[in-house]
């Protein structure tokens, strides 16, 4: 009999155990990298033809924002109409009262909606403001001053991305 030979006895192959645990972890992981990658943030945005946007390479973030609209017509705020227009000015609208305006009452109104409706407390919303570029400045002005008395003081202004924009 030789040294180094050894005869092994009725050993069989025997499959190693399937490890899930570490497997479970890592497909849980990716499943919340997923969640929070596909967010329920739109890709896109419909816009109401009258507007003429500016165009811009900026990156928009319009995460947990009011969506106000205001074309040469009239003024909206998510699809309901707060104000009108005529001649580039809200009706009813002056500059030295802003407050005693129909426009900050139905903003006010809004707030405290949104306020009860909020569980936690207060909660400071964006407002992304899709402006016709031909409104003029002081319009655009009364309006921002008005809506941040109302409790609306964070804005973002939506545009066009550039021909050119990186992505």
């Amino acid at each position: 009999m030789a040294l180094g030979k050894k005869k092994k006895h009725g050993r069989q192959f025997a499959a190693p155990k399937l490890q899930i645990t570490a497997m479970m972890d890592m497909f849980t992981i990716v499943l919340i990298f997923l969640l929070f990658s596909f967010s329920d943030k739109p890709e896109t945005m419909n816009i109401d033809r009258e507007l003429d946007l500016p165009q811009s390479t900026a990156k928009m973030d319009y995460n947990d924002t009011i969506k106000m609209v205001l074309s040469r017509e009239n003024l909206k705020l998510n699809d309901t109409v707060v104000a009108e227009l005529e001649n580039g000015k809200i009706t009813g609208l002056k500059a030295d009262r802003l407050k005693d305006s129909d426009l900050f009452r139905k903003l006010s109104f809004y707030r405290e909606e949104l306020d009860r409706a909020m569980e936690n407390g207060k909660k400071d919303n964006h407002i992304l403001f899709f402006c016709d570029k031909r409104i003029p400045f002081k319009t655009i002005s009364s309006i921002m001053k008005t809506a941040g008395m109302a409790g609306f003081p964070d804005f973002q202004f939506a545009v066009l991305r550039k021909e050119g924009a990186m992505k």
